[in-house]
């Protein structure tokens, strides 16, 4: 049915199993599962953290065939700790891009990106720098979905959020069936996965900005929210 025979998962945020990231990403790779499909989830800091991890981490990607990576947008581009492993595949693309064996075995790439911000488009920038990557490390890029008010889900199962996440759901899910199929990501997937969680835009707002009000009193710097400990005396 189709020529992919094990996908994995870099997980880029380090939040690791709590983030919207391992949720938008852990949910497309059940999807993709269920078609008798070999998966693997990574976490992109872990891997990274010493010389022989890091050549296991290239062993991981060796033996699959397609790549996820779901991240998060920090500012307007990628997280350092994902930056360091983009950096250190293209300086290892020869040996990743050949199995175990020896034999050429060409890499399929689809991105995942959430911002916390209530616009999808902020990723863009984002999602330009990882086809620059793919370009790189010599992978075919399939495309990347952007998720807009991605703090709506903090590690959440999307099966249990209810009607909110119902364009993602199915975004994702056509998203699945591209895969297999190794070929671009529809644009019926990248306008559903962009489409906001809450239409009430304020409303959002309004949540996300009682919510960081609340960690700060709860981890006691609440007075200490508007420090510039960084700005220069004239």
């Amino acid at each position: 049915m189709n020529s992919i025979k094990k996908a994995i998962l870099l997980i880029g945020s380090p939040k690791n199993k709590n983030s919207s990231s391992a949720s938008l990403g852990g949910y497309l790779l059940k999807k993709i599962e269920e078609y008798e499909i070999e998966v693997e989830t990574v976490h992109i800091h872990s891997e990274i953290s010493s010389e022989v991890k890091t050549i296991k981490f290239f062993e991981k990607l060796q033996e699959s065939d397609y790549i996820i990576l779901a991240a998060p947008l920090y500012v307007d581009t990628l997280p350092a700790k994902v930056i360091k492993a983009l950096n250190l595949i293209v300086k290892n693309k020869d040996k990743i891009n050949n199995d175990l064996s020896g034999s050429k075995n060409a890499k399929s790439l689809t991105v995942i990106v959430n911002c916390g911000f209530p616009e999808a488009e902020q990723n863009k920038i984002a999602l330009r720098v990882y086809e620059e990557f793919a370009k790189e490390a010599d992978f075919k890029y399939l495309g990347g979905i952007a998720v807009g008010m991605g703090g709506a889900v903090s590690g959440k199962s999307l099966s249990e959020m209810g009607g909110m996440v119902n364009d993602i759901i199915q975004g994702l899910d056509q998203a699945a069936e591209d895969i297999l199929k190794n070929k671009k990501l529809s644009t019926y997937v990248i306008e559903k996965t962009s489409n906001p969680m809450v239409s009430q835009k304020w409303l959002y707002t309004l949540i996300g900005d009682f919510s960081w009000k609340f960690q700060a009193l709860k981890n006691g710097v609440y007075l200490k929210m508007n420090d510039r400990p960084y700005l220069k005396d004239d």
